[in-house]
């Protein structure tokens, strides 16, 4: 997100919501009041009073006139044909009275954060989530190599989210030792710029971005999420996903806002039936999806008993990617701490992966320059309570 500085407008009744407001702009470096003759509102606060219906024929016009970036409602309750209303015209935000700081900044963070996207939409880069329907499938042996691949054709193009619970396992793969984990970014959501979370991010000397997750935390509410991985695909070319569907019915925004979805699965009953309510419960969820997901089977055998097509014909859809049974390069490369790519370069399963990355890398053949933020230790924060170094790179 730009660092720009959004200008706010008040028009409030109630005098010391107007002060307390006054106070968290000029307090906060993402705002400033706008001057009282200037031509453009910026964020416009309002509160309806009697002249309601008098004066939102002008604050729509406003809005869509583009005078005012945005209208916040604020008041002691929402009416809800006013707000039903409100939302018809493209306001989006309600203000409760007593205004806390952390509902204002947050909303203010929505506004910077649509109106940069609609911006630069052609800049972002793509999601690629990977998940399986049950642990032990190679779900994370798969993100990882995957984003080791992408990785490997412009070192820091590219960053590894881990999402698993109760806990990530990414860090053993990549013997990644890291300070913070994506669990920062949601103590002050409103802060997430480009900034704020490089501060975050773990580097492997790879170049590799990696986004670790709290040990035994819960996944971010669904808001900040989508905040995260936003601002995370204006940053990189690619941003993949090791994650595991939940069990509840609310499709995930990782699942939600991916431009691939890489479900793995292995060539047995229980799994292949699994795999297919997964992708079931997603398409119930978002008829998009269909054309986002693609099968990934894992870990098959020579000899398996049941074949590619005899799946395929199962769950009705095509299996174009297939990574061999190599168990034993698998966990000597996990043990060591190593990509099986970086490893094992020539085994069955490193080479059926970096084809599964050319077939998703949408870059020219030219490469982009390598990302760097210049001085970017100086933006390291200095934070107690670190994580563990001594847990990354054991083996499990």
């Amino acid at each position: 997100m730009n660092n720009r500085i959004i200008p706010v407008t008040l028009a409030l009744n109630d005098r010391e919501e107007q002060k307390k407001l006054e106070r968290m702009i000029a307090s906060s470096y993402m705002v400033r009041l706008a001057d009282e003759d200037a031509d453009e509102m910026g964020v416009l606060i309002y509160e309806p009073g009697d002249s309601v219906d008098e004066d939102f024929p002008h604050i729509i016009h406003a809005l869509e006139s583009g005078n005012a970036e945005d209208v916040f409602l604020a008041g002691d309750h929402a009416d809800p044909d006013l707000l039903i209303r409100a939302m018809r015209s493209g306001i989006r935000e309600f203000l409760q009275f007593p205004i806390e700081e952390n509902d204002f900044r947050a909303a203010i963070m929505r506004t910077a954060m649509r109106g940069s996207l609609e911006s630069d939409e052609h800049e972002r880069g793509k999601i690629i989530t990977v998940l399986g329907g049950k642990s032990g499938l190679g779900t994370t042996t798969t993100a990882v190599n995957l984003a080791w691949a992408l990785n490997k054709r412009a070192p820091g193009r590219t960053l590894l989210l881990d999402l698993r619970r109760p806990s990530g396992e990414v860090p053993y793969f990549l013997d990644l030792k890291y300070e913070y984990n994506w669990g920062a970014l949601t103590e002050d959501i409103s802060r997430l710029d480009a900034t704020y979370l490089h501060s975050v991010v773990a580097e492997h000397e790879s170049g590799l971005n990696v986004l670790p997750g709290p040990t035994g935390g819960d996944k971010p509410d669904s808001q900040s999420m989508q905040l995260i991985m936003e601002q995370l695909r204006r940053i990189y070319d690619f941003v993949i996903v090791d994650t595991a569907y939940p069990d509840d019915e609310v499709l995930p925004r990782e699942v939600e806002q991916a431009d691939h979805i890489l479900i793995v699965m292995q060539l047995s009953l229980p799994c292949i039936a699994r795999s297919s309510r997964l992708m079931d419960s997603i398409r119930a969820q978002d008829p998009d999806a269909e054309r986002r997901m693609q099968l990934i089977a894992t870990r098959v055998p020579k000899d398996s008993t049941i074949s590619i097509s005899d799946a395929s014909d199962v769950l009705s859809r095509d299996i174009p990617w297939t990574i061999g049974e190599d168990a034993s390069s698998a966990l000597s490369a996990l043990n060591q701490g190593t990509p099986l790519l970086d490893a094992y370069p020539k085994s069955q399963a490193a080479k059926a992966i970096m084809d599964l990355a050319d077939s998703l890398d949408h870059r020219k053949e030219e490469q982009k320059k390598s990302f760097r933020l210049p001085f970017a230790s100086l933006f390291r924060r200095k934070k107690k309570g670190a994580v563990n170094d001594t847990l990354a790179g054991a083996a499990s």
